[in-house]
């Protein structure tokens, strides 16, 4: 998931430190204080490695940022957010499942939203490889959505010509809901938005 225009360090010593370690530390900084305000020095002190390592390992703050954000990729959202929604083996009951777990985030100690969504948010003109992940993600929702709902076409739960039209839809909620809960508005503004996606999604059920 790495983007080979994004700087690197070549290869030299091995490194001394656990690179998940250091990208899920700056990952996490970056989704409670944004891009900009997360300074190096809060960056250094969230690793553990000073700011001479840092950039001889990933290069710039951006190179950090684009770094961290394939990190969620990875641990969050193919692992737990978008993963079971595009592989799943039931139907409806994925996009269920998918929005309960939207749902959790809202009576989360400290509601963050969605690190991709907020970067999105935060990034009017985003540098080429913020632009890439922020598209991927986009691309990786729609595409787990249209999963579960192909699969519900074939369960006979919603119409055949519903999957397109209904991924379509849900995507800007998903992103509409994760922006919300990172403004902190009101939880039932948010829980608002996922009673519109399940009526969407089950519209038509047999």
């Amino acid at each position: 998931m790495t983007d080979p225009k994004i700087s690197r360090r070549g290869p030299g010593r091995p490194r001394g430190f656990d690179d998940a370690t250091v990208l899920g530390a700056a990952m996490r900084l970056f989704w409670r204080e944004g891009y900009s305000g997360a300074s190096m020095p809060q960056i250094s002190a969230a690793t553990g490695l000073s700011t001479s390592s840092l950039y001889n390992a990933y290069g710039s703050k951006l190179d950090l940022l684009v770094a961290a954000l394939d990190h969620y990729s990875d641990t969050v959202l193919d692992s737990f957010m978008l993963g079971p929604l595009a592989r799943g083996g039931d139907g409806l009951a994925d996009v269920d499942a998918f929005l309960d777990r939207l749902a959790a985030t809202i009576d989360a100690a400290h509601p963050r939203g969605c690190l991709t969504v907020n970067t999105i948010a935060e990034f009017r003109d985003p540098p080429p490889p913020v632009a890439a992940r922020t598209a991927r993600y986009r691309s990786q929702l729609r595409q787990a959505l249209r999963a579960a709902l192909s699969r519900a076409r074939h369960l006979g739960e919603i119409p055949a010509d519903a999957v397109d039209q209904r991924a379509d839809a849900l995507v800007p909620i998903v992103v509409a809901f994760n922006l919300l809960v990172a403004a902190h508005a009101p939880a039932s503004e948010t829980r608002d938005l996922l009673t519109v996606a399940r009526t969407l999604t089950h519209r038509g059920l047999r």
